[in-house]
């Protein structure tokens, strides 16, 4: 039994005859036969009777009328629903992100998404780079912005921006201009990806003085507004004012923005344009966060 046949029996049902419903088909009445004959086989009964010189449905004929029109009924609707998707008409966008960018990136790059794609539902989590890449690998995500390089083999990875990793302090506070060395920081803990790099970009520059791990950047800059302590981030994640960023290095270290995703695993209409608008509003950044990190400075002295 097939989509085919299913769509000759019930040509059948309607016309009550099988020469018309041969015509209708643009069949020979043999060929039609010989269908109704093989699915009547592969059902196990028989579907019409004789009735006078047309077609009557037996109770199993009445029986498959109705899975048969829900069938294709629900056949059809599969195909406009997947042809909606393949225009980024309908569907889920599911996005990991790390938190700076989720901040600062993403309201923007949604709203702007939504506007010209408004049937697609955007699932945005924030989470570290670590899980975004393992999730991208089993498939429970479409995309992710992180970093490049990826950490898992098997990615593929768009780098799109550099930013520069700042000594970040209070404004006018205790340890402002103080010796990086002195200054007591809190900082992201190790299993986020922007911790690692600040401590490699640390080791050879000075001893860090970390008095607090705190999981999340606006509590960071809350406590260095406070006073009490500085940290090291990216210039992109110092928002707000009261905070004064000062260069690393020269040149200062950098992380590197990137768009992620599995190039093993089909990408939707909806994955596809996203991408697009990513590229297009964000590739074109480099260097941007670095410029901007050095005026700071500059204008800081």
């Amino acid at each position: 039994m097939d989509f085919h046949q299913l769509q000759l029996f019930l040509r059948i049902a309607e016309a009550g005859h099988l020469g018309r419903a041969a015509a209708a088909s643009g069949l020979a009445p043999a060929t039609l036969s010989h269908h109704l004959a093989a699915l009547e086989r592969s059902l196990g009964t028989v579907l019409f009777d004789r009735a006078g010189r047309g077609l009557r449905l037996t109770e199993a004929g009445h029986l498959l009328r109705g899975f048969a029109t829900r069938i294709l009924n629900e056949a059809a609707a599969a195909r406009a629903a997947i042809a909606e998707q393949e225009r980024a008409e309908s569907g889920t966008l599911r996005l990991g992100v790390i938190h700076s960018f989720h901040a600062n990136l993403m309201p923007g790059l949604v709203a702007e998404f939504l506007g010209s794609h408004p049937g697609i539902r955007v699932d945005a989590r924030e989470m570290i780079a670590r899980d975004i890449e393992a999730g991208l690998l089993e498939g429970e995500l479409d995309l992710g912005l992180a970093f490049s390089p990826a950490g898992e083999p098997g990615l593929g990875c768009l780098r799109l921006f550099d930013e520069a990793l700042v000594l970040v302090t209070a404004e006018g506070g205790r340890w402002a201009g103080a010796p990086p060395e002195e200054i007591p920081l809190a900082l992201l803990p190790q299993r986020f990806a922007t911790r690692r790099m600040i401590d490699a970009a640390l080791a050879g520059r000075w001893v860090p003085k970390v008095v607090a791990e705190v999981d999340a950047i606006g509590s960071i800059l809350a406590l260095v507004r406070s006073g009490a302590v500085g940290t090291v981030l990216s210039s992109r994640s110092v928002v707000g004012g009261g905070l004064d960023c000062r260069a690393i290095g020269d040149p200062p270290p950098i992380r590197s923005a990137a768009l992620l995703w599995c190039p093993q695993r089909y990408q939707s209409a909806a994955a596809r344009a996203f991408s697009a608008l990513v590229r297009a509003r964000l590739s074109d950044r480099a260097g941007h966060s670095l410029r901007a990190m050095v005026r700071r400075t500059v204008n800081s002295r």
